[in-house]
């Protein structure tokens, strides 16, 4: 078993993935609201509308290029290589609060016709609350505050219909009676919030090898994984290298135990290698689920690939003084059978 730890979080790159998520959501936020006032501006030009709604149109314009600012900025600030994804994951749930106050707006700008009730009804506020906690693994705490808030908005938006003085909706007892519905959808996002926070620590625990914790993913390739990751008791940080049987030729059980051998007689044989341009190798071993893995020394810097993009065509001189290196590490694993 996993030996207790400190208390786990959801991982970073996890957390990185769903700011990607939230900034694709909050640039369609923003090209619907951009698409919505372009089609209701050249209905009303095509259709010469009278003033009075015309009147509403410049009231929702004004709404939606607010909200297609709010959009964009956060879609850019997700952009950001360097950005905190917590920051970004907290941002979200400020704009699922904005976005609830534009919709609860514009819905209740004017009041339905006099031929229809107030009654009770889903609006997309709350539909955005459950797909933001979908979309945003933060607490449930978080959710609920952040989704109560932001559903609350479509009551202010009929209290600001009735400040001025274009839809008397009666009882204020009307106002929770027709958005009851929004509040059960945030109770429905708590629940969500729940799965996907667990299914994140879930995915945390599962990093979990021996004495290692698994951080965030550093890179990916035909063989497997290299996570960064942190010991237990050690404040020494290290790569771990997932690799997975199949690609070692392990079709079938018999081929699953030669490749477990034969990956641990080179791993001894790797951990003996003591050439300073030779990752050092920690540890090694094989998980429950029978997954490879590596600890290796973690080693700060840019890939060649990296160095070539950034600063072009290397030297000569520099090329052999970097294969230089390269050739001495290969000799000595030649040398001991590798």
């Amino acid at each position: 078993g996993i030996p207790p730890g400190p208390a786990r979080a959801v991982p970073t790159d996890l957390l990185r993935e769903a700011s990607r998520r939230l900034g694709i959501i909050a640039l369609l936020g923003g090209v619907l609201w951009a698409l919505n006032t372009i089609i209701g501006t050249l209905t009303a030009s095509a259709l010469d509308l009278r003033s009075d709604y015309l009147a509403l149109l410049r009231g929702f314009d004004a709404i939606a290029v607010t909200s297609i600012v709010v959009s964009l900025a956060l879609y850019l600030y997700t952009r950001k290589a360097d950005r905190d994804p917590r920051v970004s994951i907290d941002l979200g749930l400020w704009y699922l609060v904005y976005t609830g106050l534009a919709l609860g707006l514009t819905i209740h700008w004017e009041p339905p016709p006099p031929a229809i009730p107030v009654f009770p009804m889903i609006t997309w506020v709350g539909v955005a609350a459950v797909m933001f906690a979908a979309i945003v693994p933060s607490s449930p705490g978080k959710t609920l505050l952040a989704g109560l808030i932001a559903v609350s908005m479509n009551p202010v938006g009929m209290f600001v219909a009735r400040a001025r003085g274009t839809w008397d909706f009666g009882s204020p007892g009307n106002v929770l009676l027709m958005h009851f519905p929004d509040y059960l959808l945030v109770g429905v996002s708590v629940v969500v919030s729940i799965v996907v926070r667990r299914l994140g620590l879930q995915v945390a625990q599962a990093r979990e090898m021996g004495s290692y914790h698994l951080g965030e993913l550093l890179g990916s390739g035909g063989m497997g994984e290299v996570y960064r990751a942190t010991h237990r008791m050690l404040a020494r940080p290290a790569a771990i290298k997932l690799i997975r049987q199949e690609m070692l030729g392990a079709a079938n059980r018999e081929a699953a135990q030669l490749a477990v051998t034969r990956f641990r007689r080179e791993a001894q044989a790797a951990s003996s290698l003591r050439s300073p341009h030779t990752v050092e190798l920690y540890d090694f071993g094989v998980t429950e689920d029978q997954t490879l893995y590596f600890v290796m020394e973690l080693l700060e810097g840019m890939t060649l690939e990296t160095l070539v993009r950034q600063k072009g065509p290397v030297p000569a001189g520099r090329t052999i003084h970097i294969l230089r290196q390269v050739c001495e590490s290969l000799e000595e694993a030649h040398a001991r059978g590798l």
